[in-house]
């Protein structure tokens, strides 16, 4: 299972990477999705993008870089200017709303340089073959996972281990994390009812859909909305 490390570098340093020492000047970000080592002391920020995280985030990847030729090599390294103003960004996503994290620095990267991050993700999400793409095809039908193992073919204990191997959790958890994501842009983005809205993103249950969405983003869908409706009439309001 692939992870992406996401280094910012404070102060001066030096990288092991791929049997050499990398000098990296302060106010950089690099993105190891291998083995590395920092050779000296001092201030970094690590985070680290699970496969799930970067599914989410590069959604159609896949899909716009269909015809795409691949300009990334394993080997390679692309350190990034990361400027003070990069970091606050980063420091206010942290406080603000961890799960803009991933996207703000995967979206950062892509900006700076397309052609090699684009390849870099497309050549990570491409290895999971077809089962990923199967699954986000049919994500939004209420569907066991016993279903979905059966459409292709293969045991339900089969399924859960290649694609937990390969993405990092169960694809109950990967079923479950993408249907909430869902509900919860429309229920920021359309006027549809909370019952409708569990419907449609797969949840047959609305208890079920209202307790995991709660478990989820820490209030009810209901309560999301509201806050979401808030905010965004605030600034009338003050004027």
């Amino acid at each position: 299972m692939d992870t992406l490390h996401f280094v910012i570098f404070k102060q001066d340093n030096f990288v092991r990477f791929n049997q050499e020492n990398i000098r990296v000047d302060a106010n950089r970000i690099i993105v190891f999705r291998d083995t590395f080592n920092i050779l000296m002391p001092g201030e970094t920020v690590e985070l680290v993008c699970t496969m799930a995280q970067l599914l989410e985030a590069c959604d159609s990847l896949c899909e716009y870089l269909k015809d795409y030729s691949p300009c990334y090599d394993r080997n390679s390294l692309r350190i990034l200017d990361f400027p003070v103003s990069a970091q606050e960004m980063l420091t206010f996503c942290l406080h603000s709303d961890r799960w803009q994290v991933m996207h703000y620095l995967i979206q950062y990267c892509l900006s700076r340089d397309w052609c090699y991050f684009s390849s870099m993700f497309f050549s990570i999400l491409n290895e999971g073959g077809g089962i990923i793409g199967f699954m986000k095809e049919f994500a939004y039908n209420p569907w066991p996972v016993e279903r979905y193992a059966a459409m292709l073919g293969i045991s339900l204990r089969k399924f859960n281990l290649l694609f937990k191997t390969r993405f990092g959790l169960s694809p109950k958890n990967w079923l479950i994390e993408t249907r909430l994501m869902r509900a919860r842009y429309l229920l920021n983005f359309s006027s549809m009812p909370v019952a409708d809205v569990a419907e449609h993103c797969g949840f047959s249950n609305h208890a079920y859909f209202s307790g995991s969405f709660r478990k989820r983003f820490a209030c009810s869908p209901s309560q999301w909305r509201n806050k979401n409706l808030l905010n965004l009439t605030q600034p009338e309001s003050q004027e």
